[in-house]
């Protein structure tokens, strides 16, 4: 099934948008393992079609491997650890066949498509059931060449440096380009998962570079702070405190977090309180309920200089912490606090 017959499929008309706003930014490597997925199983229904583009992180991609012999150089190549000279002596199509019975699949252009284990991850449960966020991406890139000008998405961070250098979206994207870097390549199109970032082709112009800092993002974003608690709450607040409309400054300041005060709203009320018996006040009065807590709390953090995000979600201000510059520079970072 061609994936534009998708929207004839049984659905709603939100459900239509959605796998038309989806499908218009699907990268090279999602639209070979979308394809392996839909071979697999069909879709009966837009919803159908909607969880298969919502899981097309759940399986795994080799590349180059169009053939036994060429899926079992690529296990040996990532997986094996077979001397080099060992090499001469293996059967690849034997090796390759092994693979495929180990890790089921489909062949698909000059990759194999590996499944994944659950198969009851591919339907829902419920009819009612939301509707997916497309996330897990920093930049979006859509790359052209002469040999293929209506161009190929590319959907970064790519994991290949971080991923015992298995090819990942950009080998593969180049692949279907048919170039041998991207160098070669002609930017045409960029999304941010930032919504203020939205003037990419402005700030960039060599699709080599925003590559780069696109890849940057998204192993940042991945990493969540090392584990900072809130970071994404957190991001998107300094985000909009600083007005960031660069992408270099944006991914300073997710490197940079500590140089922000961050207050939820949601804990005012705690925040007030123990501002209070820091001050000496009894803890008897304090839990009275005769103290508003929460509007305390807030006058306070007004006072000292903090701003309420446009949500409403949090207050936020920058500490006298040094924000360390790698990829922008330090013009119009906002006021420290006094």
């Amino acid at each position: 099934m061609d994936h534009v017959e998708w929207v004839s499929l049984p659905g709603t008309q939100e459900e239509r948008r959605w796998i038309e706003k989806r499908l218009e930014t699907l990268s090279g490597k999602e639209s070979i393992i979308l394809s392996a997925a839909v071979m697999r199983q069909p879709p009966k229904t837009m919803r159908d079609a909607i969880h298969h583009l919502a899981s097309l992180e759940d399986y795994r991609i080799c590349f180059p491997a169009g053939s036994y012999a060429q899926l079992g150089n690529f296990y040996l190549q990532h997986a094996g650890h077979l001397p080099e000279r060992a090499f001469y002596y293996v059967d690849l199509d034997r090796v390759g066949m092994m693979y495929e019975d180990q890790h089921p699949g489909l062949f698909i252009g000059n990759c194999y498509v590996v499944y994944p284990i659950d198969l009851s991850s591919n339907c829902f449960a419920e009819r009612d059931e939301p509707l997916p966020t497309d996330e897990g991406w920093s930049v979006k890139v859509k790359l052209g060449s002469p040999a293929n000008p209506e161009g190929v998405w590319l959907r970064l961070p790519d994991h290949s440096l971080i991923n015992d250098g298995k090819p990942d979206e950009i080998d593969i994207a180049l692949h279907e380009l048919r170039v041998d870097s991207l160098e070669d390549c002609i930017l045409m199109d960029a999304r941010c998962c930032i919504p203020q970032l939205d003037d990419l082709m402005e700030q960039y112009a060599d699709a080599q570079e925003l590559v780069s800092i696109g890849n940057d993002l998204g192993y940042a974003l991945e990493e969540q702070g090392q584990g900072m608690p809130h970071f994404t709450e957190r991001f998107a607040a300094a985000l909009e405190f600083e007005h960031c409309r660069d992408l270099r400054l944006a991914l300073d300041i997710s490197q940079n977090l500590h140089c922000y005060e961050w207050v939820p709203c949601d804990g005012l009320k705690e925040y007030g309180r123990r501002k209070l018996l820091e001050a000496g006040v009894s803890e008897e009065l304090v839990d009275s309920g005769c103290i508003d807590l929460e509007g305390y709390g807030a006058d306070l953090l007004e006072g000292a200089g903090y701003v309420l995000t446009a949500d409403e979600s949090a207050y936020i201000a920058r500490n006298n912490m040094e924000f360390l510059y790698e990829w922008s520079s330090p013009e119009g970072v906002g006021m420290t606090l006094q």
